[in-house]
């Protein structure tokens, strides 16, 4: 037989019984309750419960009616005993029958023995002289969480409530609680719904209305009906597991009920329960197939816990009710992530758009660090609570790769870097972006850094202020020498000039390979050699010409002052802006001594001096330097402090004079 034949023939034997026709087409949502079932055991437990006598009543001290049900009424009460108020249930005028006192008899003691916090407790039981049940419960204030349910500005007044979902989601989870209970004490409740759960003032909840649960195991006692004979329709229709048409009990299990609670869940989600239609044939086939269909707000993580809750066959269902509320409640946290996440997507499409459309600037910049940092809490808050949260890893490396190609843009391939490893995957032509921005940055440091390194004056400023100082003392007495070699009848010649520019040139050359790993470290100290051995070389070619051309030796050393001037001002361009000074000082000896070229000797001292000074103030060592003046700091106060200290007394002194 297939699905849709099995479905005719259910929906021909509901038929046949015109109060569960009528209620699957006009209520779906209201119990089907099953015709009499009272069996010899439940007669003797009234009959037990009639030879304990009408003690009870005697307790009570009934006051006004707090409401009615199919058969039943209920009352407010006195317990006289221990002066508190209770709720009574008795049966209405007309259901005396002893039917109608079994049933609401089987609830009680259904009720009694689940002793829960979200089950109603029962206090007593017992029959009046008229046979008819007395049940004293415990009273319970509230509302049908099916009235609360979608009420959002009453659970906002009364509870607080700023998410109706969630709320909703964590009274399913407290039901789901109580009937794991009661399926570990072998009952099943069979018409879990909203209507049959109460919310109290307090936010207690309870789950009613056990009237057509079933015990799977049989205690001996009579008082429980029992799951292998509930071979009749019973439950809500709109709510009903396939297996609930079949009128098989060895179908029924504790898998029955997480099929009620899986409707339930499609309730929170579609305003509506899983099983509508316009007919009975609708509305069975419906049941029997199971055939959800989801609006398109429901989430899909609840999709999928719904599927599975709601599984046709029972094998494919959550196994027991608490596996099913471990289900909700990871949902739970999992909507709590998605929320997060939620949030900080508006942070990054505000940053998308600044990257996108804000000029650059100060301004940009601060703005997209604050945005990634928003992005960056909000989606990392997204994965604290739920690692598995694709959603926020997304967005989060959404965030970072449009941050990275920003900071490429910008030439900070180092920050990109640094980003890049927090990118779960990172796009592979992204990692060659990072890496080339690296390689080409690693390359502009190192010349930058040889830059530095190449004109920093300190590198080797202790070796130029010795061969500097050496040389400039000589230079400053040889020219002394000349003029008192010429003072004492000395003839003076180009050949004697050559020479000494000669040995100067070898001493230079001497002292290059003494100390050539200073003087060649950086391209400072090689322009500075080659420009001092080129000067040398200029001087001999100076001196071999002026020879050659017949000049004198006073004109060929007026033009070796004339390429001093001009070594100086050159080293004043490249090198260091003091030799400024010492060229003017040798220009003018040189202008001077054109003038007068007997004075040229102690010109020539005076400008090597100059030059000389210059040297060493320019290169002398900062650190040396330093701790010179340490020195003499010290000093003058070692100085300071001996000169106004007092000098000890003698013991042997006079004291003075006492008048």
């Amino acid at each position: 037989m297939d699905d849709n034949e099995l479905a005719r023939t259910i929906a021909r034997r509901i038929a046949e019984n015109f109060e569960t026709a009528q209620t699957f087409v006009e209520g779906p949502f209201e119990t089907i309750e099953p015709e009499d079932g009272a069996t010899s055991r439940d007669f003797s437990a009234i009959e037990t419960l009639r030879a304990m006598g009408d003690s009870l009543e005697r307790k009570l001290l009934l006051h006004e009616e707090l409401g009615q049900g199919g058969m039943g009424v209920v009352h407010l009460a006195t317990q006289t005993t221990l002066g508190r108020h209770v709720a009574v249930k008795t049966l209405k005028s007309g259901f005396f029958d002893a039917a109608d006192t079994v049933r609401m008899l089987r609830e009680a003691w259904v009720t009694g023995t689940l002793e829960h916090p979200s089950i109603v407790p029962i206090y007593d039981v017992s029959v009046d002289a008229a046979g008819s049940p007395v049940i004293m419960m415990k009273r319970i204030e509230g509302s049908p969480w099916s009235d609360l349910m979608s009420d959002q500005a009453t659970l906002r007044n009364r509870f607080g409530v700023t998410d109706p979902t969630e709320w909703n989601l964590r009274i399913l989870t407290t039901v789901c609680n109580a009937v794991h209970f009661a399926h570990s004490r072998g009952i099943l409740h069979r018409d879990l719904k909203p209507d049959n759960v109460m919310v109290g003032s307090f936010g207690e909840v309870y789950v009613l209305d056990w009237g057509i649960a079933v015990s799977l195991l049989d205690d001996g006692s009579g008082r429980l009906p029992l799951a292998c004979d509930a071979y009749e329709i019973a439950g809500t229709p709109g709510y009903f597991a396939p297996e609930m048409l079949l009128g098989d009990p060895s179908a029924l299990s504790a898998r029955t009920d997480v099929y009620l609670l899986g409707a339930i869940f499609y309730q929170i989600f579609a305003g509506t329960p899983p099983h509508t239609g316009e007919n009975l044939h609708a509305i069975v086939t419906s049941a029997l197939l199971s055939s959800v269909r989801f609006p398109i707000h429901f989430p899909a993580e609840a999709q999928r816990i719904c599927r599975k809750a709601l599984g046709r066959n029972p094998q494919d269902r959550y196994e027991t009710a608490e596996e099913f509320r471990i289900a909700v409640e990871s949902y739970l946290q999992h909507r709590g992530s998605r929320k997060l996440a939620h949030d900080a997507k508006r942070s990054l499409t505000r940053l998308l758009e600044t990257l996108a459309n804000e000029p650059k600037g100060e301004d940009r910049s601060l703005a997209i660090f604050n945005l990634l940092g928003e992005c960056r809490f909000g989606y990392r808050s997204a994965l604290s609570a739920w690692p598995e949260n694709e959603t926020a890893r997304h967005g989060l490396d959404q965030a970072l790769l449009a941050v990275i190609e920003h900071e490429l843009d910008e030439g900070n391939a180092h920050a990109a870097e640094i980003l890049l490893r927090e990118v779960s995957v990172a796009p592979p032509e992204i990692v060659a972006r990072i890496e080339r921005a690296s390689r080409d940055h690693s390359d502009h440091e190192a010349r930058v850094r040889r830059l530095e390194l190449d004109f920093d004056p300190t590198v080797g400023s202790r070796t130029r202020t010795l061969i500097g100082g050496v040389f400039g003392l000589v230079w400053t007495f040889v020219p002394l020498g000349g003029w008192l070699y010429v003072a004492r009848g000395g003839q003076e010649s180009h050949p004697l000039t050559i020479v000494w520019s000669l040995l100067f040139l070898g001493i230079g050359f001497l002292v290059l390979v003494w100390a050539r790993e200073t003087l060649t470290s950086t391209l400072l100290n090689r322009r500075i050699a080659r420009t001092m051995g080129l000067h040398l070389g200029a001087q001999i070619l100076l001196g071999t010409v002026a020879w050659r051309a017949g000049l004198s030796p006073a004109h060929g050393q007026l033009l070796l002052m004339f390429s001093w001037c001009l070594t100086q001002a050159l080293l004043s361009v490249w090198v260091e802006p003091w030799f400024g000074v010492s060229a003017g000082v040798c220009a003018a000896c040189f202008v001077v001594a054109g003038i007068w070229p007997d004075s040229r000797h102690l010109l020539m001292s005076i400008a090597n001096f100059t030059f000389t000074v210059v040297l060493v103030r320019v290169w002398f060592p900062r650190q040396l330097l330093g701790r010179i003046q340490e020195r003499r700091a010290a000093a003058r106060a070692r100085a300071r402090q001996w000169l106004l200290t007092p000098e000890p007394r003698r013991d042997d002194e006079p004291q003075g004079m006492i008048k």
